[in-house]
């Protein structure tokens, strides 16, 4: 597998989302049968994909790299999660979801790191994606019965000695999502994007690709 290499996307969609404007960056080319949606963490945004984004598409999987509300040009402000309220980037990546199926796109992948991997971790309760990988994420414990809620084959991928102190948490929600499901367990204290520049990088980004490219 290519090490990764920073490349420009090839479309930017404005999508709409409860009102508000979402932007995203489409790396190849539609329409296409699978697709993956890549989501940010709370402190970067979508540009910070396309280091990776090109691997998806070179494994014949296009990438949408989404900005969530008030991050990289969309509108509004990402809501902090609170069980009682909706949670926006849930909206938001129903409304990518949406677009992708306009086009033509029949099956969804789903990749977030740390706040990204919570959202697309709770975007799979919908039921409607094909797989969903949690980077670093989720952050916070989760209850059982909404581990439980989690769809599609699913990949956890984090490292032993992350500083947000994640681990039990990761593996609490593991053990409590229904199989198909995998875990990858890295040796480091690299959170979320940072894992992608580690001594063990690449080999993280060929287990997500993977996973996320795989037929059958």
């Amino acid at each position: 597998m290519a090490t990764a290499t920073s490349v420009a996307p090839q479309e930017r969609l404005s999508l709409s989302s409860e009102g508000e404007t979402i932007q995203a960056d489409l790396y190849g080319r539609l329409p296409a049968a699978r697709v993956v949606i890549l989501v940010h963490g709370m402190n970067w945004d979508a540009s910070g994909w396309r280091d990776a984004a090109p691997l998806f598409v070179a494994s014949g999987v296009p990438a949408l790299a989404v900005n969530l509300r008030g991050y990289g040009g969309s509108s509004g402000k990402t809501n902090r999660y609170r069980p009682d309220k909706p949670w926006t980037p849930v909206a938001d990546l129903r409304a990518a979801k949406a677009a992708l199926r306009s086009r033509g796109v029949k099956e969804i992948a789903l990749v977030g790191a740390s706040m990204g991997g919570s959202a697309v971790l709770a975007s799979s309760f919908e039921g409607d994606i094909e797989c969903v990988v949690a980077i670093s994420a989720p952050v916070a414990a989760v209850p059982d019965e909404l581990s439980k809620k989690i769809t599609g084959r699913k990949l956890f991928v984090f490292a032993d000695r992350d500083p947000l102190r994640l681990m039990p948490n990761v593996l609490a929600c593991f053990t409590a999502a229904n199989a198909p499901k995998k875990l990858v367990l890295f040796g480091g204290r690299e959170h979320s994007r940072a894992m992608f520049t580690a001594p063990y990088g690449d080999e993280a980004l060929a287990e997500i690709v993977e996973f996320v490219c795989r037929r059958g």
